[in-house]
């Protein structure tokens, strides 16, 4: 009797737990909190794991689709911030039909570029949303974490299993961690201003202290030699379009002295930088990554000058540089997919088309962001970052680097179109 009384108590209470379930996801309000959730999520893992970002953003998609307004959506794709970014996809897509290259290869080169299809939906999702920085503070949170591992992978190796990783670097490689942190770095010295003028002190200390920390990270322990160059000139950017010139003078001034100080007190930072003339005069004798970004910036100019207007098509670079190596001694490190800019990346598949539209879209993200408010300012920065980083790699159509523009670009332009009352990052 007791079994059957229990039995009969379990049922009642998996159909309420049905029920809650079902009315979770049959509010819209409700779903649209859980698409932000994925958002945040999908920010919060970037720094890890591909695999984990692309369960939440198949997650995030998901829910998305069931909460948009087609027409309103359809109105929002006017926008050139919204369809340059589809135009570029649909030109890849495009481009498979003339390009000499396997299907693999031209599959793959299609999905590298179909993130930038999630930059409309994130405008439209967070030009709806109050919970757009959290996109941020989730980045940045993770990679906190990051920080703090990277420092104690420093101090004791060990604390990495992997040994043949470079000390300092616990996850993927120091380029990707150095456009991560660089963007900690201005995003926390962002938000300490602002606590700054909201008077709490305390917070804006913290948040200070925290630039800090992942400067010092960079200068001390693991430097990628394109973040330590982009540094200077996006804090250039940045004081001169947000603070007034007498102030980005006077700012800019404290910071060189302060740089010229690490430069001595950082034996890491020296090493990094002045290698970049080692490896040039050695680029001859061996193969160096200077040496081999030059190799592939000549072979580039001379596959775009065969095919100026639409390229070779998606996916062909790799092909052209086996052609190319046809009859020669050549190392793994010569034969890429990649020429290491994004420039020519497009230049040599989708020709002068491809070339436009690229800037085209890069300009009109950088003149989205024309509000003096915090996150129009950190969406400027990474545009800003993305534009320099892409003269020596090619982050938008890395994945990780890529995702983190779409991320950055889709939340923050959202944001500005939610909020059009200016509110100074500091004061004029």
């Amino acid at each position: 009797m007791q079994h059957s009384s229990s039995g009969q108590n379990t049922a009642p209470r998996k159909q309420i737990r049905l029920n809650q379930l079902i009315g979770v996801w049959a509010s819209t309000s409700r779903r649209s909190r859980m698409a932000d959730q994925f958002a945040t999520l999908m920010a919060i893992s970037l720094p890890w794991s591909t695999t984990i970002l692309g369960i939440f953003t198949a997650l995030w998609l998901i829910t998305l689709a069931t909460v948009i307004d087609i027409p309103q959506f359809r109105k929002q794709l006017r926008r050139p911030s919204c369809w340059l970014p589809v135009a570029l996809f649909c030109l890849a897509v495009a481009g498979m039909a003339w390009a000499d290259a396997p299907l693999a290869a031209r599959t793959h080169a299609v999905a590298t570029m179909a993130k930038l299809l999630a930059i409309p939906l994130l405008i439209y999702q967070f030009e709806r949303s109050e919970n757009g920085i959290r996109i941020f503070l989730g980045f940045l949170a993770s990679c906190t974490a990051l920080l703090a591992l990277s420092w104690l992978n420093w101090i004791d190796p060990r604390t990495v299993l992997p040994s043949e990783r470079p000390i300092g670097v616990p996850i993927k490689n120091w380029i990707t961690q150095g456009v991560e942190f660089v963007l900690c770095i201005f995003g926390a010295a962002g938000l300490a201003i602002v606590m700054w003028q909201k008077r709490r002190r305390y917070a804006a200390l913290g948040f200070g202290a925290l630039a800090f920390v992942f400067l010092l990270n960079m200068a001390f322990v693991a430097s990628s030699r394109t973040s330590l160059v982009s540094l200077p000139i996006l804090l250039l950017i940045s004081t001169l379009r947000y603070i007034g010139w007498r102030r980005a003078i006077a700012l800019n001034l404290t910071i060189a002295i302060v740089a010229v100080l690490t430069w001595f007190l950082a034996p890491n930072l020296r090493l990094r930088i002045d290698s970049i003339q080692q490896e040039y005069s050695l680029r001859d004798s061996r193969p160096t990554s200077v040496g081999l970004r030059l190799e592939y910036w000549s072979h580039a100019r001379k596959f775009i000058s065969n095919a100026p207007l639409i390229g070779y098509g998606t996916g062909s670079i790799k092909t052209l540089f086996e052609r190319e190596a046809a009859g020669k001694t050549v190392t793994d490190e010569q034969i890429v997919a990649n020429p290491h800019n994004q420039t020519l990346y497009f230049a040599i598949e989708w020709g002068a088309i491809g070339v436009i539209l690229l800037y085209a879209m890069w300009i009109t993200h950088f003149l989205m962001f024309t509000e003096t408010r915090w996150i129009s300012w950190l969406g400027v920065i990474v545009v800003s970052q993305n534009v320099f980083d892409s003269l020596f790699n090619s982050h938008l159509s890395d994945y990780v680097e890529g995702w983190i523009y779409v991320l950055g670009v889709g939340v923050a332009a959202g944001m500005v179109s939610k909020f059009r009352k200016p509110s100074p990052i500091v004061a004029s």
